[in-house]
């Protein structure tokens, strides 16, 4: 299998209701978002890619970055159910991708901190 990822920098605030410790104040991150495509060994004949990375570039902005850049996610519908911690913000972004991608979307990793990420992995 051979895959592509595309990397993408934004920024969120936000907090964690329900938690007993400093995040549950608001604050800030500078979130690093890698999105993972592959499609098999099936590249494509005429451009030899397995995705054009400046079409995923304008999927990943339209579909998440647009929503989430400098926003406070707990202001944000879906989140007002949910902590918006970067596990629940990794469901989120792959809600968003997986009907556009569907098999093709094998991982999603968001990065919190240079340190601390939480990671969606397609089963095989």
């Amino acid at each position: 299998m051979i895959s592509v990822t595309k990397i993408f920098n934004f920024c969120y605030a936000h907090y964690l209701e329900d938690y007993e410790g400093k995040c549950s104040e608001m604050h800030g991150h500078n979130c690093r978002l890698e999105v993972e495509i592959s499609n098999g060994w099936n590249l494509s004949k005429t451009s030899g890619m397995t995705i054009d990375f400046n079409e995923l570039k304008k999927v990943v902005q339209r579909e998440v970055i647009e929503k989430l850049d400098h926003k406070c996610l707990n202001h944000i519908p879906d989140f007002k159910r949910e902590n918006p911690t970067a596990e629940n913000m990794c469901l989120w972004i792959v809600d968003r991708l997986e009907p556009i991608y569907e098999e093709m979307l094998v991982k999603v990793v968001v990065w919190e901190t240079e340190a601390s990420y939480a990671t969606w992995k397609r089963k095989n």
